[in-house]
């Protein structure tokens, strides 16, 4: 577009006068256009009439139509009903509205007024029109993959001036353009060129057009569509333990991807399919538990129009392995749980059999504790029997103190042989022998020392005793019963008279021992005779 050109026109002694107008101007084929033409004067200017003429390219001018003050308009015959007057007031606006333009108005357009009384007056303007493009989209042959360089597709568009054509897309390839002149217009044609692959299937291939007659962009999109068919595979026979007898749910597929999407068919080398089988798509499903019969080896055929292939698989049934391991298995668990069950019996007959022979062991061991505190309470009572009486003959006679020593002495010793006598007779030496011998020993001795309870006494010679007390026999039983039964009634008429003797009398038999380094020791006598440490008589 070019700005207006303003002409100043000057009438001598009068003031300047304007006539607008536009150098060129550009128009879109099909849309309207307005030529503009307009007069500016001074109050004593008036405009009579506007006349519109076109040049030809041979420079001849034709009449278009013409306003006149008084007549209104005028128009030739190729223009009526395509100009329009623009304003419907003075002639000092005398610009024209040409609809629907077309190539043919091209050209030099001329407005020529006339004044009165200031003369005429001439403007001229170029008219180009724009015929904007419409892009056409043309494919190339199939594409397949394998096929080498080929044509996607080709791109054509005319318009004037010449339209401007690019492509756009993800796909790699190469175009080329060529362009054509036409008398009014001109064409360019692109082709875009690829190497078809599978990875191109699918993808968006677009030519753009540019055109100074297009508000816009003009954008055509094509998807490319190759023809492949990618390599097939068998899925579901890897794993062993998907195929043994008696399994039930099997089946194998078949995995393979094409344009046009493949179909696939199912059959087994050189025999027919097992029966229970069913071909689902791309899957062959077995509905029945494996059985031996199901082994072979599977084909799966995948084709669709542009190629074929075959894939192989071989299944193999293994019998009766899935029961062996669950008989395994039941057979470990349940050797299991015996040994378990066995092991809690022999922990609780162990408790049980620790528990009794506790008891039993408590058992006899307080038995014999008893039998045993029965055997010395016995002992030790026939000893202050024997003594009391003694010490009672002695008050009577009233002996010396030293006659008293000797008798005590032969006394202690007459129980102490009789004692062992008894003991020997009986088939065995124990223990309370020993303690009747010390008793003895200490009877025997002189009135001289430490005076000691009888229980005191008792134990300290216990203790000392070298010989461990033995279990009493049958024959040793029976002579105790025999004897405790004999001395309950003494016993009884005894406690009293034995409470008030007996420490009196154990102080004086302590008279005739010494205490040496923790030991009693018989005090030497004149008569010859004492105890040495085993309670014998010498």
């Amino acid at each position: 577009m070019i700005g207006q050109v303003l002409l100043l026109l000057t009438v001598s002694g009068s003031l300047a006068r304007v006539l607008e107008s536009q150098g060129s101007l550009t128009a879109v084929l099909g849309k309207d256009v307005l030529l503009p033409c307009s007069f500016r004067a001074t109050e004593e200017g008036k405009v009579v009439q506007v006349t519109w003429l076109k040049r030809a390219d041979d420079g001849q001018a034709v009449e278009l139509g013409v306003l006149n003050l008084d007549h209104g308009m005028h128009l030739q015959e190729p223009y009526q009903g395509r100009v329009l007057r623009h304003s419907q007031e003075s002639l000092e606006d005398g610009s024209i509205l040409l609809k629907n333009v077309v190539q043919a108005d091209e050209g030099t357009y001329e407005c020529q007024l006339i004044t009165f009384p200031l003369g005429n007056f001439e403007s001229s303007l170029t008219l180009k029109v724009l015929v904007p493009p419409l892009p056409t989209l043309n494919l190339g042959p199939p594409l397949e993959e394998g096929q080498g360089r080929t044509l996607a597709a080709s791109c054509t568009a005319e318009g004037s001036p010449v339209p401007i054509m690019t492509w756009e897309t993800e796909v790699r390839g190469t175009s080329t353009s060529r362009q054509s002149s036409h008398p009014r217009s001109s064409s360019v044609t692109s082709e875009f060129y690829v190497v078809p692959g599978r990875s191109m299937h699918g993808k968006a291939l677009t030519c753009v057009v540019s055109h100074p007659g297009l508000q816009h962009q003009k954008r055509i999109t094509h998807t490319l569509n190759v023809a492949y068919l990618s390599d097939a595979s068998i899925l579901g026979h890897e794993s062993e333990e998907d195929w043994i007898a008696g399994r039930e749910g099997a089946s194998l597929k078949c995995l393979c991807d094409g344009n046009p999407p493949p179909t696939y068919n199912w059959t087994r080398l050189e025999e027919p399919l097992p029966s229970g089988v069913k071909i689902k798509g791309d899957a062959l499903l077995f509905q029945r538990p494996l059985s031996a019969q199901d082994e072979g080896v599977y084909i799966c055929h995948v084709a669709n129009s542009f190629a074929s292939k075959e894939v192989q698989a071989t299944v193999s049934i293994k019998a009766n392995q899935a029961k062996q391991v669950d008989v395994v298995s039941v057979s470990m668990i349940g050797a299991g749980l015996i040994a378990v069950v066995l092991l809690g019996l022999l922990i609780l007959v162990v408790v049980l059999m620790t528990c009794y022979h506790k008891r039993k062991t408590k058992r006899i061991t307080k038995k014999y504790e008893e039998e045993l505190t029965l055997t010395r309470e016995n002992s030790i009572r026939r000893l202050h029997s024997s003594h009391s009486t003694d010490t009672r003959n002695q008050t009577e006679e009233n002996l010396p103190l030293r006659s008293e020593s000797r008798q005590g002495s032969f006394r202690g010793d007459s129980l102490c042989r009789e004692s062992l006598c008894r003991d020997s007779r009986q088939g065995s030496f124990r223990a309370d022998s020993l303690r009747e011998t010390s008793l003895c020993s200490i009877i025997g001795d002189d009135a001289e020392g430490r005076s000691y309870s009888t229980l005191s006494t008792v134990r300290e010679i216990e203790t000392q005793t070298e010989l461990p007390p033995t279990p009493p026999t049958p024959i040793q039983e029976n002579q105790l019963e025999k004897e405790k039964a004999e001395k309950e009634k003494a016993e009884k008429e005894k406690d009293e008279e034995e409470e008030r003797d007996g420490e009196n009398n154990i102080k004086q038999a302590m008279t005739h021992f010494v205490q040496e380094n923790g030991t009693l020791r018989a005090k030497p006598t004149t008569n010859g005779i004492y105890i040495n440490g085993r309670g014998h008589l010498v």
